[in-house]
């Protein structure tokens, strides 16, 4: 999973692989073991795991979000997406598949576009059900909007499958530049000839 690096270097990582577990809310240090004050040490536990949970919900796309709605704690939400990501055979990955079958840009921008598709990728992974680069680039291509057809046709005959990063460069720049030469369009249209002028060339 994409946060265990992040939760690791930030020795957070015993929240959600349960090897520590939420301490007592309150202090019990009466004879009778009744309980007295609020334990300190479970509010600072408490407002970490939180922090954690909320990271971790922020990493989540739409696809698998829902899964973990119910989750109250960080490491609930990781027991259950080790679960769902980690068995081959549950409908989950048909599911991913499926987006990336139904993967079209729309109106969206290239980053918007681009951040979608990454993020069923990387689900994918864990799964034990990789989607290899080629196919990532051919799942873009097809769902681009129809101004990136002759780049599309220019990346294809590439020997090797563009990166991720590559990939989003060439489709940003271009983005960009199809943007700028509208405008320009607009304020400069291409002069044409005038039928009086068509005319007199003819008659000539």
């Amino acid at each position: 999973m994409q946060m265990k690096p992040y939760l690791l270097g930030q020795k957070d990582f015993h929240f959600v692989d349960g090897s520590v577990s939420c301490p007592s809310s309150h202090d019990s240090d009466c004879s009778d073991g009744s309980s007295s004050a609020i334990n300190l040490y479970f509010l600072r536990w408490k407002q970490q795991d939180q922090l954690i949970l909320s990271a971790l919900l922020s990493s989540l796309s739409m696809e698998i979000l829902y899964l973990v709605v119910d989750c109250y704690t960080s490491s609930y939400i990781w027991r259950t997406l080790k679960k769902v990501l980690t068995s081959p055979s549950n409908s989950h990955n048909v599911q991913l598949h499926g987006s990336f079958q139904d993967l079209r840009q729309g109106n969206a921008s290239v980053t918007t576009y681009m951040q979608h598709a990454k993020s069923l990728f990387d689900e994918l992974a864990p799964a034990g059900r990789p989607l290899s680069l080629e196919h990532f680039n051919l799942y873009i291509f097809r769902g681009l909007r129809c101004e990136f057809k002759d780049l599309v046709t220019n990346l294809t005959t590439k020997a090797e499958p563009l990166s991720y990063v590559d990939l989003h460069n060439h489709l940003f720049t271009h983005e960009f530049l199809h943007k700028s030469f509208l405008p320009s369009l607009a304020a400069n249209p291409p002069l044409l000839p005038t039928p009086s002028l068509l005319s007199s060339a003819h008659l000539a």
